[in-house]
């Protein structure tokens, strides 16, 4: 077999790229002179331009070298993977903070619904740090986020006070944050700044903005702007604004603003602006708009006009 000089193979790549050996030189920073005498066989190149000249003549080094290239097996070996079980989510831009307990995923757990019922989530709300069978117990876990995500699922407490949410956050337990765009869900109270969407908590919720959607809480419902939908509340509701929908309280209402719906209340009822609907109260009404309905009290009832009848065990008094 005819033997390939060195030189020879380096004159032979350069004209396969039509380049000349001003063009090689400038490529490689070295003069004209330089490749003559290595195509020549004069000289070789250094050795810490071989991998230069490999790229440049888009070849491995072996190719470089003349050397035929090792083939590769049919089925190369693939490195080992780990695979815990099929994931109940689309792989997109949500953040998933869950609960395993060792390879298998803790599903589900029951959090209230807008119409008092409980229902099931395809999403992980299931673990406060350690499942209740653990020996360790239950202890507490929270999330602490800033940036951007899509939506926020959480077996634990979320933390995102420091930035704002274009989605849903859901929480196994309490929700901690500034703006989010979607609704919150949480197990335990929700703190907020403003809801575009629904709020559903386990606890209280307290908002020093608005609150778009309805408003659903175990305990107290404290809101300083408005709330666009119905509140429903097992304390007192306390809202600095219009509330758009029905109200129901296990204690006081207090309202700023109007409200768009029937009100029942186990304590007792102040409004500033008026009330479309029905009024039940186990408490004194005092509302200084009108009351569209009825209006029943165990109390007394003081108010600017009702529509329909009016009953109480103390007062009535209209102006």
């Amino acid at each position: 077999m005819e033997q390939i000089y060195f030189g020879q193979r380096i004159a032979a790549l350069r004209k396969s790229k039509g380049m000349t050996q001003e063009a090689l030189a400038q490529r490689l920073g070295i003069t004209n002179q330089a490749v003559s005498k290595w195509e020549s066989d004069q000289c070789c190149p250094d050795i810490m331009q071989l991998p230069a000249l490999a790229d440049i003549f888009e070849i491995s080094m072996d190719k470089l070298f003349g050397r035929a290239e090792p083939a590769l097996p049919e089925n190369p070996p693939q490195e080992p993977v780990t695979v815990i079980g099929e994931l109940p989510w689309e792989d997109n831009d949500d953040l998933h903070a869950v609960c395993f307990i060792g390879h298998q995923l803790v599903r589900y757990q029951d959090i209230p619904s807008l119409d008092g019922k409980r229902e099931r989530f395809s999403y992980s709300f299931s673990c406060l740090g350690f499942d209740k069978s653990s020996q360790r117990g239950n202890e507490p876990v929270q999330l602490h986020f800033s940036g951007n995500v899509g939506n926020i699922y959480s077996d634990y407490a979320v933390y995102c006070a420091e930035s704002s949410i274009g989605g849903n956050v859901q929480a196994g337990d309490g929700v901690i944050c500034t703006d989010v765009g979607g609704e919150v869900r949480a197990g335990d109270g929700v703190t907020c700044v403003s809801v575009r969407g629904n709020v559903i908590a386990g606890d209280s919720v307290s908002c020093t903005g608005s609150i778009g959607g309805n408003a659903q809480a175990g305990d107290d419902i404290r809101c300083e702007g408005m709330i666009g939908g119905n509140a429903s509340a097992g304390g007192d509701i306390d809202c600095g604004g219009d509330i758009g929908g029905r109200v129901q309280a296990g204690g006081d209402v207090e309202c700023q603003g109007s409200i768009q719906g029937d009100l029942r209340a186990d304590g007792d009822v102040s409004c500033a602006g008026d009330i479309t609907g029905n009024v039940t109260a186990s408490g004194d009404v005092d509302c200084t708009g009108s009351i569209g309905g009825n209006a029943s009290a165990a109390g007394d009832i003081r108010c600017g006009r009702i529509q329909g009848s009016a009953s109480a065990r103390g007062d009535i008094n209209m102006s």
